[in-house]
């Protein structure tokens, strides 16, 4: 029996080389491909910057009773085209770490495409001290959305030494 598979083994290794040899002596051919294509087209491109609204110096930073119920206020202009509807709100602690809000703030009209938004921080937000940042910017028909007009206040423990400032 160990004879019989010695040989069967070995008739399968003499039956795999003839068959190695056979393959390498078929002769490969060559091929040419050809990439050519008289077919062309031409777009063009354009871009679109959505400008961001404009805030108007100065901004104003209210810390309530001790620091209590903060608030930032600030004047700002829609940019040319764009209505209320289209403006986005954002609040954080500082201008990177901002993010969309839809509640705690108030928009009214002063004059025709010019607005004033008032941020409220939460109750107690301010009796620490601490800054906030806040931001507005508009969304364009095909839904990108401009950068941020951002500003910038705080206060002391207790409210003390309020201020405000507009982000470059």
């Amino acid at each position: 029996m160990a004879e019989r598979r010695r040989r069967a083994a070995g008739a399968v290794a003499v039956l795999g080389a003839l068959a190695l040899l056979a393959a390498a002596s078929v002769p490969v051919e060559q091929t040419e491909a050809a990439w050519i294509d008289r077919e062309y087209a031409t777009a063009a491109l354009s871009t679109a910057t959505i400008p961001p609204p404009v805030m108007a110096a100065p901004c104003t930073t209210n810390p309530g009773l001790l620091g209590a119920s903060p608030s930032i206020t600030v004047d700002w202009t829609l940019p040319a085209g764009y209505v209320l509807a289209s403006a986005r709100y954002a609040a954080g602690t500082s201008v990177a770490g901002m993010q969309a809000i839809t509640t705690n703030y108030t928009t009214t009209t002063v004059s025709p495409g010019q607005y004033r938004t008032v941020f409220s921080g939460g109750l107690l937000s301010g009796l620490l001290g601490g800054q906030a940042s806040v931001g507005i910017s508009v969304v364009h028909s095909t839904g990108w959305m401009s950068k941020y007009a951002s500003a910038t206040g705080g206060s002391a423990l207790l409210g003390i030494n309020p201020y405000c400032g507009i982000n470059p």
